[in-house]
C-alpha cells in the first residue's frame, strides 16, 4: 500500500502545479532512469521545467510510535456483516522520504520551484490516504522538507540533453504518520449468559 503515498504527494503536486495527465509535469520514477521512460511518455519530447519524485529504496521502521499490541495482535477494524465476520488490523508505523529532483533548462526557473516547494513543506503539511483492504477508510500523513539537507543545486553538473544544459535542485522529504497495514478476519461468534437468580 506504500505507492499510495506516493500518489497522494504527485497528484498533489500536480493541483499546485495546475499540471493534468495529459500533460504533467509531475512524474514518480526512477530519476537516473527519466529520460528515457519521460521520453516514451511523452512521444519522444520532454517538456521542461520538470519534477521528479522518488522513494528512497529504504524503509526504517518507526520506533517510537511502533505499539506492540497493535503489529502483533491487531486491533478490530471493521466487521463484515454480510459473512459475519471481524477484521483486526495490523499496523507497522513506517518513515518514507522521498528526493524531489527539479529539472529546467535556466537557473531562474529551477531556483523558482525549488524556493516554492521549499516553502511549501516547510511546516508539516497534511495528505490524505484511502486504504485499500478491508477497513477503506481515511488515513492522513505529514510531509516536510529535511532542513538538515536543505536545497542542493547541481548547476555545475548539467548535462545536455534536448540542445541544451539541464540544470538540477534536489529537496529530502520526510514523512511522518505512514503506515503499512496487514488484516486478519475472525468469525464473529454468538455467546448467550443466563444467570439464575434466587430471591428469599
Amino acid at each position: 500500500m506504500l505507492y499510495l503515498y506516493d500518489q497522494a504527494i504527485r497528484d498533489d503536486l500536480m493541483k499546485s502545479l495546475d499540471s493534468d495527465n495529459a500533460n504533467p509535469n509531475v512524474f514518480i520514477t526512477d530519476a537516473e532512469n527519466y529520460p528515457g521512460i519521460l521520453a516514451q511518455i511523452q512521444d519522444d519530447t520532454i517538456t521542461y521545467p520538470l519534477i521528479l519524485i522518488k522513494r528512497d529504496d529504504d524503509m526504517a521502521i518507526d520506533t517510537q510510535l511502533a505499539q506492540f499490541t497493535r503489529y502483533q495482535f491487531g486491533v478490530p477494524a471493521s466487521i463484515d456483516k454480510e459473512n459475519n465476520l471481524i477484521y483486526y488490523e495490523r499496523a507497522l508505523p513506517v518513515k518514507l522520504s522521498y528526493t524531489v529532483r527539479i529539472l529546467s533548462h535556466n537557473v531562474v526557473d529551477t531556483d523558482e520551484m525549488a524556493r516554492e516547494l521549499f516553502y511549501k513543506y516547510i511546516s508539516m503539511y497534511y495528505l490524505t490516504i484511502r486504504s485499500p483492504y478491508e477497513s477503506d477508510r481515511k488515513m492522513r500523513f505529514g510531509l516536510s522538507v529535511d532542513m538538515d539537507a536543505g536545497i542542493q543545486r547541481e548547476s555545475s553538473s548539467a548535462e545536455y540533453l534536448t540542445n541544451g544544459a539541464l540544470y538540477q535542485s534536489t529537496i529530502r522529504l520526510n514523512t511522518e504518520g505512514c503506515v503499512s497495514l496487514t488484516y486478519t478476519s475472525r468469525h464473529l461468534t454468538r455467546e448467550v449468559m443466563s444467570t439464575d437468580i434466587d430471591i428469599m
